[in-house]
């Protein structure tokens, strides 16, 4: 027996796609429709990971003590 459609896709998105699509062509494109699901789904974890390694690497860097800049520091020797 097949799995439903329900069980198929993660998202209610990809399955209203392949649902919306007329029945005698749903089998030619449910392979499409999954791995364009894949792609998004796998898009949205590396973003994810990127965004809280930069939040992690941030949020260690501004524990750092801090160097006065170039401009800071030119200024305050001329005074």
């Amino acid at each position: 027996m097949r799995n439903s459609t329900n069980e198929v896709f993660v998202t209610s998105f990809w399955h209203r796609a392949y649902e919306s699509l007329p029945s005698e062509v749903r089998a030619q494109y449910l392979t499409q429709i999954k791995a364009a699901e894949r792609w998004e789904l796998a898009l949205a974890d590396a973003i994810e990971v990127v965004s809280r390694a930069k939040n992690a690497l941030t949020n260690l860097l501004s524990r750092l003590p801090r160097r006065p800049g170039r401009s800071e520091a030119s200024s305050s020797s001329s005074g």
